[in-house]
């Protein structure tokens, strides 16, 4: 578990160690903000300092100590991470009462113990109301941090227990430098990663760059009739269910924005505005709202759902494009 130190973090740490250094630090935080601005790191970094032998909050944690070294290892017996396991999207009700029978014995190494939560909206029902019980009386070595990309998500009685501290995306003169790219493109990763960096990182090196133009080559074909939709659909598995759903989603708002009459270089997408706006003029905007609704809902139940059959909600979505554009 690496904690890497972020720029733009320097208020919420600054925040976070005023806390500590009066004896204030709560219970239970909650990370909140936009994913891609860096929350995990920064709930890594925290708990890293919590438990460095050393105080670690006014400078970076040692990482030479036994604690620092068995946490970069994911191994210290005093940190727990509650998140899905492999292969699910949701963090369930057996996972909280196994935490809670964890943080419930005496710290091993004697000091305090670090509970991470990520992300905390994946929790099930259930499995929040099984939490909640522990927040409302907390072992009182233990410090929760949960982090959140879609705090509203979360029961109201969880967001109540924890101390918000919010992460906005950073100024994209603070963003740029740390990209370490040249101005044209850190800027097109930054605006398709909707200003936050780590996001537009993976954009940038990871492939992500690569996979729109995929979509929306796709997209292309769908609606000239060029593209089968089974070989569409095929293709957008292969590149991730929930990654090709986002491009989907992406692409679909700044064809709406077309047709609403606003200027390709206004879009989200304005580095690809003449293609995008050779494809709105072979979808319909009410089509569009419809398609809209079909790729949110299928992204609501890749995440929600269990034995979720992604090709055939990949090979619908294909259709529907197909037919909008015949």
């Amino acid at each position: 578990m690496n904690a890497e130190r972020l720029a733009w973090h320097a208020h919420q740490w600054g925040r976070i160690a005023a806390m500590q250094s009066g004896a204030r630090l709560p219970h239970a935080l909650l990370l909140r903000g936009p994913e891609g601005v860096g929350k995990l790191e920064f709930a890594r970094r925290l708990v890293t300092a919590l438990l460095c032998e050393r105080d670690a909050f006014d400078v970076d944690p040692c990482g030479t100590c036994r604690s620092c070294r068995l946490i970069a290892a994911d191994t210290h017996p005093d940190l727990h991470a509650l998140e899905p396991p492999d292969g699910k999207a949701q963090i369930g009700i057996d996972q909280v009462r196994e935490l809670i029978g964890r943080v419930g014995l005496t710290a091993q190494y004697g000091g305090r113990k670090a509970v991470l939560v990520a992300p905390a909206e994946r929790l099930t029902r259930a499995a929040a109301n099984t939490l909640l019980k522990t927040l409302e009386e907390p072992p009182g070595d233990t410090l929760f941090v949960l982090v959140s990309h879609r705090a509203a998500a979360l029961p109201a009685t969880i967001r109540s227990r924890c101390q918000m501290v919010d992460f906005p995306t950073p100024p994209a003169a603070v963003a740029r430098p740390w990209l370490g790219l040249d101005d044209e493109a850190a800027d097109t990763a930054l605006r398709l990663a909707h200003g936050a960096p780590l996001s537009a990182r993976v954009l940038a090196t990871g492939g992500g760059l690569e996979a729109r133009e995929a979509v929306l080559e796709d997209l292309e074909g769908l609606v000239s009739g060029a593209r089968d939709p089974v070989e569409a659909a095929e293709r957008w598995r292969d590149l991730g269910l929930l990654d090709a759903l986002h491009w989907l989603q992406s692409l679909v708002c700044d064809l709406v924005r077309l047709k609403n009459g606003r200027s390709a270089h206004s879009l989200t997408h304005s580095d690809r505005g003449a293609a995008m706006q050779h494809l709105a003029l072979g979808l319909d905007l009410i089509r569009l709202f419809r398609l809209f609704d079909l790729i949110v809902e299928a992204r609501r139940a890749a995440l929600g759902q269990l034995n979720f059959n992604e090709q055939l909600t990949l090979e619908s979505i294909a259709i529907a494009w197909r037919q909008d554009g015949a």
